[in-house]
């Protein structure tokens, strides 16, 4: 009797350790499921509007002309379900110059300036492309894309 159920005790942990391992493996391939978001070249993960259905939609306003030693308004307009949000939990831009560690990249909160739309005023010490991002938390989602390049001149 001993002898029987020593292998059968042994063939249940084997099978209940393989049976614990099917379905935990990270699949490389589809990071949405193994919960990480793909990471962008700049070092940023995606979460944008096109994960959630029901997050906000934003739209990023920087200025055409921007100058050295001059103060430029940043700004986004944010919408959900085709209305202004005027009730964000958080916004803030994050600016840094292209080619910058992470660690010199600048957090700058946003200013409710309008229907739906926050704005930051920067002054760019000089010139060089600079990049930005914005970071939308509202209506239970947090809303941020790839950096957009501006350049100052």
């Amino acid at each position: 009797m001993q002898r029987i159920r020593m292998p059968a005790l042994l063939m249940i942990a084997v099978l209940a350790f393989a049976a614990a391992a099917c379905g935990t493996s990270p699949d490389s391939e589809n990071p949405q499921q193994n919960g990480s978001a793909p990471e962008h070249q700049d070092g940023h993960s995606e979460h944008s509007e096109e994960h959630a259905p029901s997050a906000p939609k934003v739209k990023l306003d920087l200025p055409e002309d921007a100058k050295a030693g001059e103060e430029v308004s940043i700004q986004i307009t944010v919408t959900h379900e085709g209305e202004p949000v005027n009730d964000a939990d958080e916004v803030q831009f994050e600016i840094w110059k292209k080619g910058a560690p992470k660690d010199d990249h600048e957090m700058m909160d946003a200013e409710k300036t309008g229907d739906g739309v926050y704005s930051v005023k920067k002054t760019f010490r000089e010139p060089g492309e600079y990049k930005v991002m914005y970071h939308v938390t509202a209506r239970g989602s947090h809303v941020m894309e790839p950096a957009d390049t501006l350049v100052v001149q």
